[in-house]
């Protein structure tokens, strides 16, 4: 049968009758040959636990260690060594950075045209758990409240941001506004009723006072520094997009050239230490030499 062939110590001759197979005769496989050999070379040497072999292990590590110390120690002392090239790199990063930078703080005109003095006529402030803030501009309504998903869960711990649920600004953009910027104008007008409408509500939260009769030209004043439009609290979208690119770019300056610093002091301190990397080097290999162990 062909699992006695395999697995059996006989075998079936071809006239049926089991013949003995001489275990004696088998072929070592290689790998186990080769495993053999090595643990009866082990048994004639001294343990694993031996304080010599254990004392010899450690030497031979630190040597290693030692020597790949004083590798990276000459690489760093050699004119091009991947620190300086690193530093080059940095540096051209942190000139990039600079022109940037340099761009970034023009000031550029901002989108601007003149709006009519409309007068907007506050409505009603509700200060329930849904705020609501109703004013009119001209005769287009606009009413804010708190996100009715905020407002439902009840007991707010912060005040929520207002959604408009009702008016139009395209309404507001006079008729000789260019054609270029009515659409600019258009989003300026969605962000300053916004801000108007939350500092209504918090005003009214706080005891404080409501503006006397605002109009429409404050909430699109223009930009003593870019000339662009200014929302109700005097906030120039235009110079604050530019100020936080600056911001952005002057954070990105500041960490290249950390980076470049960290990178210098790395390569004199791996530099400062190769002699000393020296030194330790042929200590253990004096503590090798004594232990019987030569090193090429």
């Amino acid at each position: 049968m062909v699992w006695r062939k395999l697995f059996g110590g006989t075998t079936e001759s071809d006239s049926g009758k089991p013949e003995t197979v001489d275990e004696s005769r088998r072929a070592i496989p290689p790998h186990l040959a080769q495993a053999i050999e090595r643990r009866s070379g082990e048994g004639n040497r001294q343990s694993p636990g031996d304080p010599v072999q254990r004392k010899l292990a450690a030497l031979r590590r630190q040597r290693q260690a030692i020597l790949f110390d004083i590798e990276q120690g000459e690489l760093a002392d050699t004119p091009d060594n991947p620190w300086t090239s690193r530093i080059t790199l940095l540096g051209e990063a942190m000139q990039t950075v600079t022109d940037d930078l340099a761009i970034a703080s023009r000031v550029a005109l901002g989108p601007f045209h003149p709006v009519p003095a409309t007068r907007i006529a506050i409505e009603a402030i509700d200060e329930g758990n849904m705020a609501t803030v109703a004013f009119t501009v001209g005769s287009e309504r606009f009413v804010y409240a708190d996100d009715p998903d905020w407002a439902e869960r009840g007991h707010q711990i912060a005040r929520t941001e207002l959604v408009r649920q009702s008016g139009s600004v395209d309404t507001l953009i006079p008729s000789d506004t260019p054609t270029n910027l009515r659409a600019a104008l258009g989003e300026h007008y969605s962000n300053s009723l916004f801000v108007f409408a939350t500092n209504l509500r918090d005003r009214s939260l706080d005891g404080e006072p409501l503006p006397e009769s605002p109009t429409l030209t404050d909430l699109a004043r223009p930009c003593p520094v870019c000339g662009g439009w200014m929302d109700w609290r005097g906030t120039c979208q235009t110079c604050a997009r530019r100020n936080a690119e600056a911001m952005a770019l002057k954070r990105e300056e500041v960490r290249l050239l950390d980076e470049r610093a960290r990178e210098a002091e790395d390569r004199a301190r791996i530099v400062e230490g190769l002699s000393l990397a020296r030194t330790r080097l042929r200590n253990v290999e004096a503590d090798l030499a004594r232990l019987g162990e030569t090193v090429e």
